[in-house]
């Protein structure tokens, strides 16, 4: 773990040591959810101040492996002025997600951050909290690419066969095999 250095600074944000107090308390708790192996979690402190956070994100599927259709890698910088300024939220590294489902889920972390910052409330675990939630939102359902009909329809069982590809994109069985040629079954 880093050295805690505080800056003092005047103008709007009086109570530095306070906030720096802040972001650390944070830092120290995604360091104690986040495991830096598994969810690749890096913390990078810059001697100017602030912080860049990334970890691997990966939805709640009760330990269920091959439920976890979709992944992404969720990027936080946070400036010094942080609270007060809003944490930029990028994504890379995503498998699994249309180009839809990866901007709703960019937009909600944003929108969440700019609130977070107007009232100037910490906000990077429920940020990466958020992100989970969405996440298992968004595997829990979805769409074949192929036919569009839900992957998991609710109120069918058993579910059809679904295959997931290595980039974690999922088809029905039945389309994926026919579309490839393969036998089915």
């Amino acid at each position: 773990a880093s050295a805690l250095t505080t800056t003092v600074r005047s103008g709007p944000f009086p109570h530095a040591e306070c906030e720096a107090r802040t972001m650390e308390d944070e830092l120290e708790l995604l360091g104690a959810m986040f495991s830096s192996d598994e969810d690749e979690l890096v913390v990078e402190r810059p001697t100017g101040g602030g912080a860049t956070i990334s970890v691997r994100l990966r939805p709640s599927s009760g330990g269920e492996q091959r439920r976890r259709l979709m992944e992404a890698t969720l990027a936080l910088e946070l400036s010094q002025a942080y609270p007060e300024s809003a944490a930029v939220c990028r994504l890379s590294r995503s498998r699994g997600m249309v180009g839809d489902e990866e901007a709703a889920l960019l937009a909600a972390l944003t929108a969440l951050a700019a609130e977070a910052a107007s009232s100037g409330e910490p906000c990077v675990y429920a940020l990466v909290e958020a992100a989970i939630e969405k996440l298992t939102e968004l595997n829990a359902g979805g769409d074949c690419p192929i036919c569009r009909d839900d992957l998991f329809p609710r109120g069918t069982a058993p579910p059809p066969p679904t295959y997931v590809s290595a980039c974690f994109h999922s088809f029905h069985c039945p389309l994926c095999c026919r579309r490839a040629e393969l036998p089915v079954g």
